[in-house]
């Protein structure tokens, strides 16, 4: 068994203590009422203590049994399996240092990577790899339709993937390409598509050419978001240098018009997305498609949650009190309005 947050069973031993302090402090109470009184059977009579000490019960072990839930625990295995009809698109994600310009807010990469969960949303369907570049391709996830890991991933895309020390900074669009096609082409059989998000051009020109004949040759498209303001110029502080750091959709548009792609700037709403979402939906075939997923510990938390909201309802429809009876001829316990010798 494994926990999603094992720290919180550390509350568990900490209500018990809770526990045991409320019924200790109860205890030291009905001592102090008894010394004055309070405590006397005739004053005491509706309240029923085998009931008090099970609500008592009830409600505690209740907060216990919710606390574990919170707890997370896993155990067990099994298979999920994934269908939906669409096409396998790989997104290729731009990760070098000129993402973290600021003409778009807060940054470009923050941009695109929002962009890329728009897509997400609006092309549930879509079968999505995932593959961050800068001067070299990385392919961070396969296609799959589970969208939640690709969510996962798109965090962790960052120039830090790429350290410049070891020259892995740059914009090479055309070998991201020629990669991302090698990916795709492991599933031939299905509607397939190339998405770049960037901001820059690839200035090795031969590299994108190579890439343009080869999508062109595969029938796959190349789309390009263009996630940049080339009204604005910005600066960015690099090695210790403010560098401009210049934008420029040349690569994209000229591997779109290459390969029957779209190519769109970044908007503030998700025109951008569903413009793109809409021309692979027309130009790329979309077959069905199933793919099985182990799941190595299956969430319980469920059956533990329920249980602590049945106990907690129990606990809390538990009465504690009697019901109330005339008082017998001479019990020597007044009702209400009576009244002995002496009153007035």
């Amino acid at each position: 068994m494994t926990w999603a947050d094992p720290w919180l069973l550390l509350l568990v031993p900490l209500l018990g203590l809770l526990a045991l302090g409320r019924w200790a402090w109860a205890r030291v109470q009905r001592r102090r009422q008894a010394g004055i009184g309070a405590g006397l059977p005739a004053h005491t009579r509706t309240v029923h203590r085998g009931r008090e000490v099970l609500r008592s019960v009830l409600l505690w072990s209740g907060l216990a049994l919710g606390t574990v839930a919170l707890a997370g625990p896993r155990w067990g295995s099994g298979e999920m399996t994934r269908s939906a009809q669409g096409a396998d698109v790989i997104v290729l994600f731009d990760c070098s240092r000129s993402m973290l310009a600021q003409d778009l807010h807060p940054t470009r990469l923050e941009t695109a990577r929002r962009k890329a969960l728009d897509l997400l949303r609006v092309a549930p369907e879509t079968r999505l790899a995932l593959m961050p570049f800068a001067a070299v391709p990385v392919l961070r996830c396969p296609l799959t339709g589970d969208h939640e890991a690709l969510r996962e991933m798109l965090l962790d895309c960052s120039p830090d993937l790429f350290p410049a020390e070891h020259g892995y900074q740059g914009t090479a669009i055309g070998r991201a390409v020629t990669e991302g096609l090698g990916v795709l082409n492991r599933q031939v059989e299905r509607g397939q598509a190339v998405l770049i998000i960037t901001d820059g051009a690839d200035e090795d020109l031969e590299a994108v050419k190579t890439a343009a004949t080869k999508a062109k040759e595969a029938g796959i498209p190349v789309c390009g978001l263009f996630v940049a303001d080339p009204e604005k110029k910005v600066s960015l502080s690099i090695d210790g240098k403010d560098e401009v750091m210049a934008s420029d959709r040349t690569t994209i548009d000229t591997l779109a018009t290459a390969t029957g792609g779209l190519a769109v700037n970044a908007t503030l709403d998700d025109a951008d997305v569903k413009a793109l979402a809409e021309h692979l939906n027309r130009t790329v075939s979309t077959r069905p498609w199933e793919e099985r997923q182990r799941i190595v510990a299956s969430e319980r938390y469920q059956w533990l949650l329920a249980a602590a909201i049945g106990v907690l309802f129990a606990g809390a429809m538990v009465g504690t009190r009697r019901g109330l009876t005339a008082p017998r001829p001479g019990s020597g316990v007044r009702g209400p309005g009576s009244r002995v010798a002496g009153d007035r």
